[in-house]
């Protein structure tokens, strides 16, 4: 008999209105609903000598949190707000019972520590269709009272990933789609927690092949509540189907703790358990062995045809490369162990990069209001090196602020930007050509190396607060590239045709 029957057989025997009147959630909790099980689940842990502590997710803007002095720079931020989280416990937190930490927190709301047997754990529904979605950890401050670096002081930011992203490649659930379905995430370093943890889950209905493992390496890591490693807890994700509105709408249900189809917990013994770390997860190989080198030819046949529809102007061609600080360091681990942390601007360390992706930047450049730029490449989805591609605008050297982009989206929607100039070439259909302007005007195939966003606007004006960025501000395209399907990591370079950029300014 089904639970569906069962549920009417029920109603039936109490009579409907009693049934009309219990929660949505109560009349779920026989079926695939894993936010209906939390109450379960709590209770499991509990009985099994756990603790747990409620948190929330939240959005994070880069941009004018760099603007309003929050960050001193958005290392390179994605055109779009990212989701974290915060969690109770923190050492100024106004409920005294619940302080578990004893330093403060280098991001406020943001970062956290976290105890050797302490574990992260998220469970709900994976986001909706969208192009892409990822769940990472990063070691984001290691306490160093000597840290030449001031605005984190006595911390330095490392900034540095920890293993491979939990994705919308890889993501453990139930069902034939990764989207809309029953997940959960245990993020320890803690053998015994995380088996614990993975027990109490099983216990409370969540099925196992829905149970993802995320592993803070303890050989890495400094964990406990004094001067010890501060985490960050990053969630990216893009193009969702319905567009901006559509993921705007996602982003604001999920922060609502009402609404949301999520729930996130710091969850630890009473009893501290014994060291029993877990060994670093193995990583996922990037590259495939198959390159876009037969695209090349075509590449250079489109520059040809962008200098000369543009021979009225001079041109500035420039370099596309890695990010060029001077320890620009993008493994995570590597990182780590070097101690590449971020000092200034113009030497970001490990900068928040990813493993799940692939990164580059063209040179700084001067635009002026008569200037333009043409930005063209391939798009990397359409290769099948990538679920999806992006190019996005830069302002500012200090700041380096994200503020308008494109994406294998509006590519696709805009087949004709590089058709057009090559009619009929062969592979021309995998290229865009879109446009740099200080003001596009409405124009499409166009970026504005601008402030765009009205939040950006209000944070950033010349006029406003304490860091500003400038109308004329120095412009950078950066260019990312996300994980290839074949291999489930962000594709490797040398597999990859670059993405090119050309200044053009007023004959004088």
């Amino acid at each position: 008999m089904t639970q569906r029957r069962i549920l009417a057989l029920t109603c039936l025997a109490l009579g409907w209105a009693l049934c009309a009147l219990m929660p949505h959630r109560a009349l779920a909790q026989g079926s695939n609903d894993p936010i209906a099980k939390v109450p379960r689940l709590l209770q499991v842990l509990e009985r099994d000598g756990f603790e747990a502590l409620t948190g929330k997710f939240r959005t994070i803007d880069p941009v004018p949190m760099a603007c309003k002095g929050g960050i001193p720079t958005t290392w390179f931020n994605n055109v779009q707000p990212y989701m974290t989280l915060t969690l109770p416990g923190a050492v100024d937190d106004p409920d005294f019972s619940i302080r578990w930490e004893h330093s403060a927190r280098v991001l406020p709301g943001v970062s956290y520590l976290l105890r050797q047997d302490e574990a992260l754990l998220i469970v709900g529904s994976t986001p909706p269709p969208m192009a892409y979605f990822s769940f990472q950890t990063f070691l984001f401050g290691r306490y160093n009272s000597a840290t030449a670096a001031d605005f984190f002081k006595p911390y330095e930011v490392m900034f540095a990933y920890l293993g491979d992203t939990v994705n919308s490649l890889t993501v453990q659930t139930t069902g034939s789609t990764p989207f809309n379905r029953p997940m959960a995430l245990i993020s320890t370093g803690n053998r015994k927690t995380q088996e614990r943890i993975r027990a109490a889950l099983r216990a409370a209905g969540y099925p196992d092949a829905s149970i993802n493992t995320e592993t803070l390496p303890p050989s890495l890591l400094r964990f406990g509540y004094d001067n010890a490693d501060q985490f960050l807890f990053l969630w990216r994700t893009a193009i969702a189907e319905g567009g901006e509105a559509a993921m705007k709408e996602y982003q604001e249900k999920v922060a609502d703790p009402k609404l949301s189809p999520l729930r996130v917990f710091r969850v630890r013994p009473t009893t501290e358990f014994p060291s029993d770390p877990l060994p670093a997860p193995v990583l996922r190989t990037r590259g495939t062995g198959h390159t876009e080198v037969d695209l090349y030819q075509t590449l250079e046949k489109l520059r040809e045809a962008i200098l000369k529809e543009n021979k009225a102007y001079n041109a500035e061609e420039l370099d596309t490369s890695w990010p060029d600080s001077p320890r620009f360091f993008p493994e995570g681990y590597a990182a780590i162990e070097r101690r590449v942390a971020y000092l200034d601007p113009s030497d970001l360390g490990s900068g928040g990069y990813g493993r799940d992706a692939n990164y580059r930047v063209s040179s700084w450049f001067d635009l002026g209001p008569e200037d333009f730029a043409i930005v063209y490449g391939v798009d990397h989805a359409a290769t099948g090196k990538a679920t999806y591609s992006s190019a996005a605008v830069y302002l500012d050297k200090t700041l380096a602020a994200g503020v308008s982009g494109a994406d294998s989206a509006d590519f696709a929607a805009n087949p004709g930007t590089a058709s057009k100039l090559l009619p009929g070439e062969p592979g021309i259909d995998k290229f865009y050509v879109w446009e740099v302007r200080r003001n596009c005007n409405g124009k499409l195939g166009c970026m504005e190396a601008s402030l765009v966003r009205p939040q950006d606007k209000a944070a950033c004006d010349p006029n406003g607060g304490p860091q500003k960025i400038a109308p004329d501000a120095p412009v950078r395209i950066g260019f990312r590239q996300y994980a290839e399907p074949a291999t489930k990591v962000g594709p490797t370079d040398a597999e990859l045709v670059y993405e090119r950029v050309i200044v053009f300014r007023p004959k004088e």
